[in-house]
């Protein structure tokens, strides 16, 4: 809808209009809605403020005609004037009570009655002048009544109080009566909130807050006394709540005003300024239409050349009328230079496509060529490469066999070491037997001899023995029997003898082949050592000439990536200068759709 500058000239323009409409609608209606508050304000608080008074005066005066009734106290017969003042003033009974009980009234009481122990009574006396009393309601009439008091004068003290009942039906219609709008209301409250005067007979003596919720009398008697108005809720609707105190007493008169009747003339004023103002808006709208399609008509104009050069047969020999100085001209004037511009361009363009496209035949020529040389090369780096790996495989097979070698020659070493030791434990141990060996020679020549000190104590104790005759038999069989014994001991002593000194022949003999052995084992270690060394050489110049072979076998596989990435760049060019010849080609044919003009062709307006 707005893609077009004619279409969003003419919205700018009449939002513009519509805003300046709304904005001058919007501050009319704030100040006739404020002056008309302020007006509502001001009539509807002096219009409860002048009812209040009206019911004051209206109590003042039942008030005054109670106060008459002190003139007539002390009359041997009051009741005339008691039924006369009940007529005159519309009261319900009309009485005198006396501080000595007696009571004279329009309605008598029953014969017990006593007035001094009666509110009203105690309220005049306290307050030593006229009261009224909370409003009650009647046990009789069943209706709301309060009561008017006075004290009676006389020396000292009062002697009595003279007063009335008053219905508040007369009340009730003078507040129902208070309509300033169809839909207002007015209530009487007395000093607790409680309502005493309604519309609806139902509210009465109940709580304000019954018909407006959160409505507190603390609130009611400071807008009484401020002035003003409160925003409340009555029935879900919104009210403008007024009040004004009853002077002479604790009531306050409250009128309410419905807010949407209140403010209908303001409504309706602001429901005119709209209309008017849809009308201005749809006035402009016709308005901007036909001068800016008036002032548009050039670019118009403009538009249709671009798309017929755009969409008809390219025809760059067509131009505008530059005539006028306004921004449509100088639009004209640019597309003219442009047109200029693009025909010298594509002028150029024709020259050089023929061109272009020779030179990328050559080049995607040349690019083939290569590209097959590139990939030969790329061939035999992979066969190399390929040669390279089995010849590193088989250097790091030979590296492995040298360190397993060299591995089994050092295990060798050290277990031709552990036996070197092992021999040299063994002669330390032959030493040790042969050692041993000598010890027990020894040990068998000390049995020896002392076998021979035995066996020769033995021949001495057979001596003995005989030289003891009977007495010593005994004896000598022991002593026989030791002597066997120590001649048995020597016996036994040389053949260990002779078998220690064979033993320790053998441990000799021994001995010296170990030691020969041990010498045999160092010789053979310190060859497995050299063979070691040797191994481990071998396997460390394996491991260099893999490494060197691996770093060759990288070099030549970096080379054979490399040839393959300049195959494929070359590919990749070979195809970018076939896919720039078939551009030269399209490029050639588009220059060839469009109309240029040739030498001194005359140059066509466009009207």
């Amino acid at each position: 809808m707005f893609h077009s500058i004619r279409a969003r000239l003419i919205a700018l323009c009449v939002a513009i209009t519509a805003a300046a409409l709304l904005v001058l609608a919007g501050a009319t209606f704030a100040m006739v809605r404020g002056n008309t508050r302020t007006a509502l304000d001001a009539q509807i608080s002096q219009l409860t403020r002048t009812h209040a008074q009206e019911i004051s005066e209206w109590l003042k005066d039942k008030q005054q005609m109670v106060g008459a009734l002190t003139s007539v106290a002390q009359e041997a017969e009051p009741l005339p004037f008691l039924q006369l003042t009940r007529k005159a003033g519309g009261f319900d009974a009309v009485f005198i009570s006396h501080a000595d009980k007696r009571h004279a009234s329009t309605s008598p009481p029953s014969g017990d009655y006593d007035p001094t122990t009666r509110d009203w009574y105690r309220q005049a006396l306290q307050a030593g002048g006229p009261i009224i009393t909370a409003p009650y309601t009647d046990a009789g009439s069943g209706r709301l009544t309060v009561t008017l008091a006075t004290p009676l004068g006389g020396s000292g003290q009062a002697a009595g109080v003279a007063g009335s009942d008053l219905y508040l039906d007369s009340v009730t219609q003078k507040v129902a009566a208070i309509r300033p709008m169809s839909k207002s209301f007015a209530m009487l409250l007395d000093g607790q909130g409680r309502i005493l005067a309604h519309a609806r007979a139902e509210l009465a003596l109940k709580p304000v807050t019954a018909l407006a919720p959160g409505l507190e009398p603390a609130a009611l008697a400071r807008l009484a006394q401020e002035g003003g108005h409160a925003q409340v809720q009555v029935d879900g609707a919104p009210q403008m709540l007024y009040a004004a105190a009853v002077a002479g007493t604790p009531w306050l008169l409250a009128i309410g005003i419905d807010e949407a009747e209140a403010t209908a003339p303001v409504r309706r004023l602001l429901q005119l300024a709209v209309v008017i103002a849809a009308v201005c808006v749809a006035l402009a709208v016709a308005l901007m239409s036909a001068v800016v399609s008036r002032q548009l008509r050039g670019l118009a104009l403009v538009r249709d050349a671009m798309r017929d050069i755009a969409s008809g047969e390219g025809d760059l020999t067509r131009r505008l009328d530059t005539r006028g100085n306004d921004e449509l001209a100088q639009i004209a004037q640019g597309f003219n230079q442009f047109a200029d511009k693009i025909a010298a361009v594509l002028l150029r363009i024709r020259d050089s496509a023929e061109s272009v496209r020779v030179a990328t035949s050559e080049i995607a020529s040349g690019n083939h060529d290569l590209s097959g040389r590139t990939e030969s090369q790329a061939s035999s780096l992979q066969e190399t490469a390929a040669a390279m790996e089995q010849l590193t495989a088989t250097v790091q097979q030979n590296a492995a066999n040298a360190r397993q070698a060299n591995a089994l020659a050092h295990e060798a070493s050290q277990i031709t070491g552990q036996g070197a030791a092992a021999v040299q434990q063994v002669v330390q141990t032959m030493d040790g037997i042969h050692s041993a060996s000598r010890k027990i020679e020894d040990i068998i020549g000390v049995i020896d001899g002392i076998a021979f000190q035995t066996n020769i104590l033995a021949l001495n104790a057979a001596v003995e023995a005989a030289r003891a005759g009977e007495q010593g038999r005994g004896f000598a069989v022991v002593a026989a029997e030791v002597r066997q014994l120590a001649q048995r001991s020597a016996t036994a002593a040389k053949e260990i003898k002779a078998l220690i000194d064979d033993s320790v022949n053998q441990v000799d003999a021994g001995s010296r082949l170990v030691q020969d052995a041990g010498q045999t084992m160092q010789q053979v270690e310190q060859g497995i050592r050299r063979v070691s060394a040797i191994v481990a050489e071998i396997s460390n110049a394996s491991q260099e000439q893999s490494t060197g072979i691996a770093e060759v076998g990288d070099a030549v596989s970096q080379m054979d990536q490399a040839t393959q990435q300049n195959a494929a760049l070359v590919e990749e060019a070979s195809a970018a200068a076939q896919s720039l010849q078939q551009q030269a080609h399209d490029l050639a044919e588009v220059v060839a759709g469009f109309r240029l003009p040739q030498g001194g062709e005359a140059q066509r307006l466009l009207r």
